[in-house]
């Protein structure tokens, strides 16, 4: 496993300039998304003092997952450029409407509400869109790398873009750091116009998007391309796959919603800061180390990813010392964030390019639907036996995911990401 980072070879990726232009254009709207997400939610506790609200907000910000499902058709027949373009210029105009709000007098919790799912449901177009951009861009090879690269660059936002938005709250306040938040989203949309990605139409024929419009819409009906997506994967492993994503994102969401109430309980602030800095390193170690486990089988490594993150967790609960739970945390959350690497490449190496878009779309918003739930739960678990208590049933959940994966008969014999296939998971040509 050593040999193979040493030989680990990213010069194409990096050599690629379509692919970088993505790849930064999607960093910075990370950048953007999580100076979003903490300006919101400290602007709604700051705004009602009540962490009901929060809790709220946490659901609000995932409830637009869910209708990704809905996105994949339009992704499959949109020019990809376009939607990157056009979704960063919109978020960039719509988070000024809280300093407006602000300015004039009229800023209210509900305004701050009502935004959050929206730039979601608008950001929502970006994920399908990389994902089917991807396996045009780079090699069947470097999917892994890839895929690692993007979920690194996600996980380090996170990890630095929170403790900065932190800071800013702090020096400039909440409504102005959605002045810098705007300046973000202007700034991806910059880079995103160098981005030209290939299309490939159901004839497998390769074409560039500028030369293309929405010429084949008329192969299909939106509904008819839903449609597609859903009998494809009926009856295959993937939505078993997705069973345990799905409960794994209700238990990661209701630790959110749980996680400043406990951080409160063993030192403050200061340690809610660390924690979510801990999360965030872990998942992006996770990620960047990804491919070094691509070998293994994935039902296999699934099993032992939640259950020694559900295990960890508790741990971590209940040791003394707050860099202890930290380091603990930090740990737990590394094998979780090489499983969810490590299915998106499997989903992009085995599905026909002409429904990617649309199966990506499904598998995004189906592993969604628990995640609002498991911000309103945590919320309320953290209200009726305090937050200790909730968050081991969390870990217990975590480590019941790894149960089910190593008992279920589609899933225990996955082979490795790097040799699964159409077949093995199940999937449906398509006609």
């Amino acid at each position: 496993m050593l040999q193979k980072f040493v030989n680990s070879d990213f010069r194409g990726l990096f050599n690629n300039g379509v692919f970088m232009r993505l790849f930064f254009g999607r960093v910075v709207t990370d950048v953007g998304d999580s100076l979003y997400f903490i300006g919101s939610m400290w602007m709604v506790l700051e705004l009602t003092g009540s962490p009901f609200y929060t809790g709220v907000a946490a659901a609000l910000m995932r409830i637009p997952d869910i209708l990704t499902v809905f996105i994949g058709p339009l992704v499959d027949r949109w020019r990809l450029r376009r939607i990157l373009l056009s979704t960063q210029l919109i978020n960039g105009v719509a988070v000024l409407l809280v300093p407006l709000a602000a300015l004039t007098g009229h800023l209210s919790v509900w305004l701050v509400l009502f935004l959050i799912p929206l730039l979601k449901l608008i950001n929502g177009f970006v994920y399908p869109a990389q994902n089917a951009a991807l396996p045009r861009l780079v090699e069947e090879d470097e999917l892994t790398r890839a895929n690692s690269l993007f979920s690194t660059s996600l996980r380090t936002v996170d990890m630095i873009a929170n403790a900065i938005a932190g800071a800013l709250i702090a020096i400039i306040g909440a409504v102005a750091l959605f002045v810098v938040n705007s300046v973000t989203f202007a700034v991806a949309a910059i880079i995103f116009v160098g981005v030209t990605v290939p299309k490939t139409t159901r004839k497998d024929d390769v074409e560039t998007e500028d030369a293309t419009d929405n010429g084949d819409a008329d192969k299909g009906g939106y509904l008819v391309e839903l449609r597609e997506g859903i009998d494809y994967v009926r009856g295959s492993a993937l939505p078993a796959v997705l069973f345990g994503m799905m409960v794994n994102n209700l238990a990661a969401v209701a630790v959110t919603a749980i996680l400043p109430a406990f951080a409160d309980s063993i030192g403050g602030p200061a340690v809610y800061g660390l924690l979510v800095a801990a999360i965030g390193a872990g998942g992006l170690v996770g990620a960047a180390s990804a491919f070094l486990v691509e070998d293994l089988p994935f039902g296999w490594l699934a099993a032992v990813a939640h259950f020694s993150s559900g295990a960890l967790i508790f741990v971590a609960i209940a040791v003394p010392g707050v860099w202890a739970t930290a380091l603990l945390v930090f740990i737990a959350t590394i094998p979780t964030g090489m499983c969810n690497v490590l299915f998106f490449s499997m989903v992009q190496s085995t599905v026909d390019n002409t429904l990617l878009g649309r199966v990506t779309s499904l598998v995004s918003g189906t592993l969604s639907m628990m995640a609002p739930a498991g911000g309103l739960l945590g919320g309320a678990l953290g209200s009726a036996v305090g937050s200790v208590t909730a968050l081991y049933g969390v870990s217990i959940t975590i480590g019941l995911i790894g149960i089910y994966y190593l008992l279920h008969p589609q899933l225990n014999d996955l082979s490795p990401v790097t040799e699964i296939n159409e077949t093995q998971l199940g999937l449906k040509q398509p006609d």
